[in-house]
Parts: C-alpha cells; sequence; structure tokens
C-alpha cells in the first residue's frame, strides 16, 4: 500500500470516528493476472465473480471470497475467445452466471455454472447481435437476465433465461439509436436504460417487462452532454446515473421512476472532479460510484440524499489504473472493484463507507 492511500485511510478513519457520519475506506484487495476487460458481480453476500479477457485473448471468469480481512481466489475456468471491446458479467444464483463479450462477428453471451466452493465450468454459449460496440446486462430474477446493446447504432434489448445450463433468447425490443448503453432493473418488471444518444445527451427510458419476459417502452428522460455513463437502482424507486459530463466531470444524477406509469423524473444532482470513466453500484442502502479521476487513480465514493438533494459523502484513492468495474460486497456497507491496473493486471479492492445526511 503506498503512502497517498495510507494517508487517505488516516483521514477517513479520523473524519469518521470525530463526526460517526460520511466516510469512505480502503480494506484489502487482491490481484490476479493479465487482463484486458473487466467486469464484476456479486453472488452472494461476501462472494463476487469477475469475468475479464485474459492475456490468451479469452473470457474468463473468476470467483472470490471474503474472509472479512482477505479476498481469496476460488475458482476460474476459460471459453472462447473475445475482442478487446466492452464487457459484462451478472448472477442470477449463487450458481448460475452470464457473461457477455464482444468478437468480431457480435456479442457472445456465456452461460457458466459455480460450485458452492467456487469452482466455475463453462457451460454454453451463443453468438448474437453483429456489428455490436458494447453490451451490458441486468438480473431480473433467478431466471432471467436482459441485456442492453448498441447494435448497428441503436439500442437493443435481450431476455435471456438458463434452461438445463443452455443458454436461450426469450424476447427482445428496440429503442433509439445511441451508445454506450447500461441497464438497471428496479424490480422484475421495469427496467431503466441509460445511453449517450444521437446528440450525445444522456437519455434514460423506462420499460415494463411482462410474465412472458415482452418488454414495451414507457417514457423517455433527458439530460446534457455526456462521454460515459453507467446506472444503477438504489433506495427502492430510485435510480442514479454517474456521467462524466460535457466539462469532464463526475456528475452523479438522481432519478425516480413511477412503477406505475413508467414516468421519469430527474430528482436532484451533484457534480465533484475531473473523470476518465464511470462506474455504478450501491453500498447498503445507498449509492457507490468507482471512477478514474484526473491522475487515472481509481476513485471510490459513496452517495446518499439530504432530504431532496444528493450528496457526496465521501471518497477515497487506491491504485492507477486503466478501466474500473463495480459490484456490492454483501448486504453490509461493504462495495468492491475490480480494475485493470497501469501494469494490466486485474485487481480488486473492497471498501467501506457510510453518508449520514
Amino acid at each position: 500500500m503506498n503512502t497517498k492511500t495510507i494517508g487517505l485511510m488516516v483521514a477517513c478513519l479520523t473524519g469518521a470516528s470525530a463526526s460517526a457520519q460520511n466516510f469512505m475506506v480502503y480494506q484489502y484487495g487482491a490481484s490476479a493476472g493479465a487482463v484486458s476487460q473487466v467486469s464484476i458481480a456479486n453472488l452472494s453476500p461476501n462472494w463476487v465473480a469477475t469475468g475479464v479477457r485474459n492475456s490468451a485473448g479469452d473470457m474468463e471468469l473468476l470467483t472470490w471470497e471474503s474472509t472479512g480481512n482477505a479476498l481469496v481466489r476460488k475458482g476460474s475456468a476459460t471459453s472462447v475467445a473475445v475482442s478487446d471491446a466492452g464487457m459484462s458479467t451478472v448472477a442470477l444464483t449463487p450458481n448460475s452466471v452470464i457473461t457477455s463479450g464482444i468478437t468480431s462477428q457480435g456479442t457472445q453471451m456465456i452461460a457458466w455454472t459455480v460450485s458452492p466452493t467456487g469452482a466455475v465450468a463453462f457451460e454454453s454459449y451463443l453468438l448474437v447481435l453483429a456489428d455490436t460496440s458494447s453490451a451490458r446486462m441486468t438480473k431480473l430474477d433467478s431466471l432471467r437476465a436482459l441485456s442492453a446493446a448498441s447494435s448497428g447504432g441503436s439500442l437493443t434489448l435481450i431476455v435471456w433465461s438458463i434452461t438445463n445450463k443452455q443458454l436461450l433468447p426469450v424476447a427482445s425490443a428496440f429503442g433509439a439509436a445511441g451508445t454506450i448503453p447500461a441497464v438497471a432493473a428496479v424490480n422484475p418488471s421495469w427496467i431503466v436504460t441509460a445511453m449517450r444518444n444521437a446528440a450525445g445527451n444522456l437519455q434514460l427510458d423506462s420499460w415494463s417487462v411482462n410474465a412472458d419476459s415482452a418488454m414495451t417502452h414507457q417514457a423517455t428522460a433527458t439530460a446534457g452532454e455526456v462521454s460515459e455513463l453507467d446506472i444503477t437502482s438504489w433506495d427502492g424507486v430510485h435510480l442514479a446515473t454517474p456521467v462524466r459530463n460535457g466539462s469532464g466531470d463526475l456528475e452523479v444524477i438522481d432519478w425516480i421512476l413511477n412503477t406505475t406509469t413508467g414516468a421519469i423524473t430527474r430528482h436532484s444532482s451533484q457534480t465533484v472532479g475531473a473523470v476518465s470513466q464511470v462506474a455504478a453500484s450501491t453500498i447498503g442502502s445507498q449509492i457507490f460510484t468507482a471512477s478514474l479521476n484526473s491522475t487515472g487513480a481509481v476513485d471510490a465514493g459513496v452517495w446518499g440524499d439530504k432530504g431532496s438533494q444528493i450528496t457526496a459523502g465521501a471518497s477515497a484513492l487506491h491504485e492507477d489504473a486503466t478501466a474500473v468495474a463495480a459490484a456490492p460486497l454483501s448486504t453490509g456497507l461493504y462495495s468492491v472493484t475490480a480494475s485493470r491496473t497501469t501494469g494490466g493486471d486485474l485487481q480488486l479492492d473492497v471498501w467501506s463507507g457510510d453518508y449520514v445526511p
């Protein structure tokens, strides 16, 4: 651990002790070999899975368990070759995981099983969506996931299920033109997509999902210019979109979804310093963001709602990186980031944080 990180930890712990309020602290981490793409998902309390493009150019899924003071690698397996492009991982259950990667022919969807001890087995894959530049996923329920991709320049949504360890696409829908798609499920019946639309602005769209997985577009909301974005649901009907705005700064916008009409209402926003990449997750019932700041360091932050205004609670820094992803570690006040260090290796970091208005 470098001197800068130690200093930040001391400062955060001192501040938290003095005010008993906001803090963000790096706890511990682990590393693995060379990667060129990273993604991460929570498997179960204190378990995560990382989907990466390894040094051989193959998709690899690794599982990790937190012991409370260390992250322990439990298992891994590799599947098919993927390109050095967007990647996503989602866990339907502690034993069932889907990853998506990009190839020259389109999106590669891959199903995996994970044993109770963390051993990983590659099960099946499907190649879909030619001319795909990126794809992200969210969990609908223990049997279904939903992918949001930019295919041919437009938003494409597909609901996936796993039956007898085989991936099956069960429904699809299409949206407006856009890039950098992201998606979050508020519940199994409502999802919200975020993307950079044709005008270069942030666009959110709500979609209802019925019992047969058919998707119906409901409403649209927009904000200003963005060049990076992510989305997460939090605190019931709230959604948070951390973005790199037109000034190059991290801006987190809080939205409320009406789960009767699908209307999306901008609640509030808060802007902090310059970033190059952003990722969204939750830490307990609050918002967790992971970004690469102006110097290239992983910057972890906690955000909460102070009355009617979203507010940055606290942040802390760790290693320099070129890519970052985030997921909850457990139901407590812990989250984990997966990053590609400037040396090209996979790095996982566990953070604890809290926001008290």
